[in-house]
């Protein structure tokens, strides 16, 4: 491992590495990123939790189309002059195959400090049929 002593008065490449990551500590994504989720069943539906930290409810978008539900979202960030800013816009996008049984015309979403949650109901599958068939004799002669 190579060390180095701030106090140094000759450039060092691992100095120079570290001052531009401080500078500049992650690099900004260019197009939309996907966000967290958490997806499990909850009695007779199927329940998304899209975490979103910072992105306001109108800011949100959810839609469903042949069986995939897809959630873009967009954060804002105040325009100013930032003396130190590592929190930027983000455009945030996902889609999620969801099983055949999920009624979305029932769907419900809701968000509470950054965690978006969609609630699917799916369709209650039918009770088994009795079905009774007549047993017709023949008679012998």
């Amino acid at each position: 491992m190579a060390g180095w002593r701030p106090y140094d008065p000759w450039p060092s490449p691992v100095r120079e590495a570290l001052e531009q990551l401080m500078q500049d500590p992650r690099p900004r994504p260019t197009g939309p990123v996907p966000m967290p989720m958490n997806v499990y069943e909850d009695g007779d539906a199927l329940v998304v939790e899209a975490s979103l930290p910072g992105v306001a409810p109108d800011d949100v978008e959810l839609s469903f189309q042949e069986g995939v539900l897809t959630i873009r979202a967009r954060g804002r960030v105040a325009r100013r002059e930032y003396l130190h800013q590592e929190i930027h816009d983000v455009e945030y996008l996902r889609r999620i195959s969801l099983p055949a049984d999920c009624r979305f015309d029932k769907a419900e979403a809701s968000a509470d400090h950054g965690l978006v949650s969609v609630r699917v109901p799916k369709v209650r599958p039918k009770a088994p049929e009795k079905i009774r068939i007549q047993i017709t004799r023949k008679q012998t002669s």
